[in-house]
């Protein structure tokens, strides 16, 4: 399966539109759609060609368009009701699940992408991405630097328990390639900040 990865810029009336027209007159088939205002996956039959990726990226709003192919099939939740569910029934008899099941879930994610995406730090920002575009965090920024790796984020799906999962998450995504990591989560203004060493 082939998913095209648009990062919005600047969200605007028309630009899912603009989007899937262009991915129309290249003749292909659109077989799933799912993101928000600041990334969008969308699942299309056929190879995805460099001509194809520029007429994207140069649609007004678009920031950047990666193409990859990851065997996945897509499954959601009600926020409000998935996270009313975690507060009755998981935060009272095994806070620490949620946490490994998000470990459990970043690993898997990581090791999809590491099958097309060579180099790990394209695919840790690859897989922020389409969870941006899933509804489980927006990626704010992230930066590289000699004592660790800090990645802000937004908006986490559950923010409101204290943020296990995504916790987990960003855990098993910077696991994956074998190392441990140390996860410490800062909350500064509307943003939380990740720093993993």
């Amino acid at each position: 399966m082939v998913w095209l990865l648009v990062s919005i810029s600047r969200d605007r009336p028309g630009l899912l539109n603009d989007i899937t027209g262009i991915i129309r007159s290249h003749n292909m088939n659109i077989r799933n759609i799912v993101g928000n205002n600041y990334a969008i996956l969308i699942e299309v039959e056929g190879k995805a060609d460099t001509r194809l990726m520029n007429e994207l990226g140069n649609v007004d709003g678009v920031n950047t368009v990666n193409s990859t192919e990851l065997p996945i099939t897509l499954l959601g939740f009600v926020k409000e009701d998935f996270m009313k569910a975690v507060l009755y029934y998981v935060m009272e008899r095994d806070p620490e699940l949620l946490e490994r099941l998000g470990y459990e879930y970043g690993k898997e994610l990581m090791r999809h992408l590491l099958d097309s995406v060579v180099d790990a730090r394209d695919a840790i920002y690859t897989s922020l991405r389409i969870l941006t575009a899933l509804g489980v965090l927006v990626l704010v920024d992230m930066r590289f630097a000699q004592g660790g790796i800090t990645v802000s984020i937004t908006e986490a799906f559950d923010e409101d328990v204290g943020m296990p999962m995504t916790r987990g998450i960003i855990k098993g995504l910077f696991e994956t390639t074998g190392a441990r990591h140390s996860i410490k989560i800062e909350r500064r203004d509307t943003q939380s900040i990740i720093t993993v060493t």
